[in-house]
């Protein structure tokens, strides 16, 4: 699936100067008497805002048909100017066309820098196209207005842009949506827009009480929003239309959630969990559910944060690229940008150390007719990834590469744990009743677990509980078998497939600039291993991959091994087997936790094989979200594991991840992508053999 940008252009009609027009639909992207009051009359008031969000912790709109994101900006807008709205406003919108970020910017008259006589609604149009991504197919998100209220409590705009046809979008999504904005082209210009086969289904995403509204009240919409539970009424017409339509969702019937499914969100009591594990993995699953709101315990054996696998003084993250565009790289692109969006504002404010300038991927098996081919084929932007040859990669890499390569834009490398801090530092500035949302609880390991009336209680090994809340979360890496396995046999669950892989990385510090020996690269270069420039006089360059290795020393033989990977790369010369080694060379030693097909665990855990017999006999084991877990409605045992050697790129995503399968947000990536990292896909793929 590619994604196909718009074309602007005017009405050959004449009859609506001024206007934006789709020559590919043939039809104005809005009405003669402005975008901004439909978007109010129809859309807003159709659907009863600004009055149905206030004093929501969380509002969900659906929209079909980003176009010109007028029905956005009007609604962040009044999200703005409401003293009662909602602390978070998620505006989830479809789009199979979307604009550049040039044409965005012309269409609202947007200047490179802030206008003083700009608008209220101008200025927002200005961080629009400022955060506009790059036109990859699939999920962006998109955070603005992240602060907090004067009382501490997390507040923002969250807009998931989803780029891609409707019909393969809507029923990739996974959210509770609270109001539909159904709006695109006339239904008699783009009928695939207004199919039935998709408007009847959208109960699977409706919302107790949700509410749809669209200019539109052509017969085929008002049936298929009566066959999707809605109780549809006409209303006056806006812009030159007789109707409009607006419903209400109210179904005869709502089926319980799935298993692993979409659960409602726990009641406020319940909003409390554990996270062991300060890593990267725990930080991040730590921030994205104070952000959502949630009261979070933090506990890590050592005196903070990222202490182990998370320990290295740098590290990358990028995208990949795959000739099918399948699972794996559609997932490693995802999470890369969701890593780079998070990371770039903190790196280009100096509050964190990294580059967010690009990473260059060589590739010596490729030739760049082959290269071409593929990115035509897969239809990727060039500001997101683009082949170099071999003269263009080492003039962008500052050194001599032996062969050209990729450079994906939206990567770099970072500190992981001044990432992990960071992360921190913001959730702990949060606060609900004046109480801090994020407590970290430093030298407190976890020895066992338990069910408890409570939820689920935490003990040291004096048997002694550390903490207890509804819902615990294990970010503890490798670590994390062990404690399930003090669970009691009726809440025992499946074993996690991880493996535990040594890495030991090298660093060449102080570096001078008439050391012709070594050259320091202007970006991250991976290939056989990787460097990077980790300060002005240092590079770091590595790793050893070394499976049922539990050497924790600094060995000679494993820096020789990156020395020739950084030899190959181009940032040394070649250094000979029998000579000593630099003095100065420094080195560290982690273990990686990877999963068997190499992509993290995230999600709640599944019954075990000796539970699963137990199961009613109708339930299907080969389908991952009917496959029971090891939650209720109070909350649940969940876990944020398996990001192997790419943790860096996998922060962001996996806590975003876990904080939707825990608080029931919506999920940020399409539902395939969130099967192929649950827990339980090694389960159902055994009982679909």
């Amino acid at each position: 699936m590619s994604v196909t940008p718009a074309t602007l252009g005017e009405s050959p009609s004449g009859k609506a100067p001024g206007v934006p027009y789709s020559p590919v639909y043939d039809d104005l992207y809005h009405p003669p008497s402005g975008a901004q009051a439909q978007a109010r009359r129809v859309f807003m008031a159709g659907n009863g805002l600004p009055g149905r969000w206030q004093g929501r912790t969380r509002f969900v709109i659906l929209e079909t048909g980003f176009g010109l994101g007028n029905n956005f900006l009007a609604t962040w807008a009044d999200w703005q100017a409401d003293p009662q709205r909602c602390d978070r406003l998620v505006f989830i919108s479809v789009e199979k066309h979307p604009l550049t970020a040039s044409a965005l910017r012309e269409v609202h008259g947007i200047r490179q820098a802030p206008s003083p006589s700009a608008s209220a609604e101008q200025e927002l149009a200005r961080r629009l196209v400022a955060a506009w991504p790059a036109l990859t197919p699939g999920f962006h998100t998109l955070n603005f207005d992240e602060a907090a209220t004067p009382q501490g409590s997390p507040q923002g705009v969250t807009l998931q842009l989803c780029f891609g046809d409707v019909a393969d979008i809507v029923p990739a999504l996974m959210a509770e949506v609270d109001a539909f904005y159904l709006d695109g082209f006339a239904p008699a210009k783009n009928p695939q827009m207004w199919d039935p086969q998709w408007l009847s289904r959208l109960n699977r995403l409706a919302a107790p009480q949700a509410t749809a509204a669209t200019w539109s009240s052509a017969r085929v919409v008002r049936d298929g929003l009566t066959q999707a539970g809605f109780q549809v009424e006409r209303t006056p017409g806006f812009g030159g239309k007789f109707h409009s339509t607006r419903a209400d969702y109210a179904p005869r019937y709502t089926p319980p959630p799935q298993a692993g499914g979409l659960w409602p969100p726990p009641a406020a009591a319940h909003r409390h969990a554990i996270v062991v594990g300060a890593g990267l993995a725990g930080c991040s699953a730590a921030w994205a559910l104070c952000r959502e709101g949630w009261r979070v315990t933090l506990l890590d054996a050592h005196a903070g944060p990222a202490q182990e696998g998370s320990g290295n003084p740098g590290g990358l993250f990028h995208s990949v690229l795959h000739g099918d565009d399948g699972i794996h790289a559609r997932a490693h692109r995802a999470a890369a940008l969701a890593t780079w969006r998070q990371v770039q504002p903190w790196i280009a404010a100096g509050e964190l150390s990294g580059q967010c300038a690009g990473l260059l991927r060589l590739d010596a098996k490729t030739q760049a007719e082959e290269a071409h081919a593929l990115l035509t084929r897969q239809g990727l932007p060039a500001d997101h990834v683009r082949w170099l040859d071999t003269d263009e990669a080492r003039a962008v890499a500052g050194m001599t590469v032996p062969s050209g390569g990729w450079l994906f834009e939206q990567g770099g490398w970072l500190h992981p744990a001044g990432y992990a801090r960071h992360l921190l530092q913001e959730a702990q500035a949060w606060r609900a009743q004046g109480q801090p949302l994020l407590t970290c609880l430093w030298r407190r390991a976890a020895h066992r677990i338990e069910p408890t009336e409570q939820g689920w209680g935490v003990f040291d090994a004096q048997g002694q509980r550390i903490a207890h809340a509804p819902s615990l979360v294990l970010a503890n890496a490798h670590q994390a078998p062990t404690l399930l396995g003090t669970l009691p046999a009726e809440h025992a669950v499946s074993p996690l497939p991880l493996s535990r892989v040594r890495g030991q990385i090298s660093a060449w510090p102080k570096l001078s600039d008439t050391d012709e020996a070594v050259r320091l690269p202007h970006l991250p270069v991976a290939g056989s291993g990787y460097v990077l420039p980790l300060r002005q006089d240092c590079l770091l360059f590595g790793a050893t991959t070394q499976h049922h290795d539990e050497d924790p020393t600094i060995r000679d033989a494993d820096h020789r091994h990156n020395l020739r990977q950084a030899a190959r790369l181009g940032a040394c010369a070649d250094h000979p087997a029998d000579a000593p080694l630099p003095t100065s060379l420094q080195g560290r030693t982690g273990w990686r936790a990877t999963t068997p097909d190499r992509l993290p665990l995230v999600g709640a855990l599944p019954w075990s094989a000796e539970r699963l017999t137990q199961a009613p006999a109708k339930t299907r084991l080969d389908q991952v979200r009917l496959i029971p877990r090891e939650r209720n409605d109070r909350g649940g045992l969940y876990v944020v594991s398996g990001l192997g050697s790419r943790g860096i790129t996998w922060t962001a995503l996996a806590g975003a991840l876990l904080a939707h399968w825990v608080t029931g947000s919506p999920c940020p990536v399409e539902s395939d992508l969130r099967d192929a990292l649950d827990p339980a896909r090694f389960l159902s793929r055994a009982h679909r053999h």
